[in-house]
């Protein structure tokens, strides 16, 4: 999978993410509550991300002075989460019950689509 690939697939994921969170906050802060109160949940969330990170750091940890290594960064960061969510489930709860505030939620859903966007650039219009 090249990096084009990579940066597109991710952007259109964020963009869409990003956006849903933006205009359906509620439908997101009822799922948070839902998920922290779902062991098996939290289990699987973890496990799917740590696979996706470890796919990204394997396949690409190249830390490089262009725009790829933003892939590196994501692979590590949803590793990191996996982890994160696998290994100490009860503060993952902590991290996920701040987002139920809405102006933390608002937040973070621009930020997903910033780098939605940022990717989506990357991968269908510069590299």
């Amino acid at each position: 999978m090249t990096d084009v690939q990579i940066f597109q697939i991710l952007g259109i994921t964020y963009l869409a993410v990003g956006i849903g969170m933006l205009i359906n906050p509620d439908f997101y802060k009822k799922m948070i509550r839902d998920f922290t109160e779902n062991p098996p949940a939290i289990y699987l969330g973890g496990l799917v991300a740590l696979v996706i990170g470890c796919f990204l750091v394997v396949l690409h940890n190249n830390w490089v002075k262009n725009w790829s290594v933003i892939i590196t960064i994501i692979g590590w960061a949803a590793l990191i989460k996996g982890l994160f969510l696998i290994v100490l489930p009860k503060v993952s709860i902590k991290v996920c019950n701040a987002f139920k505030m809405g102006e933390l939620l608002s937040v973070w859903s621009t930020i997903v689509i910033i780098l939605g966007a940022l990717l989506c650039w990357l991968g269908f219009f510069i590299v």
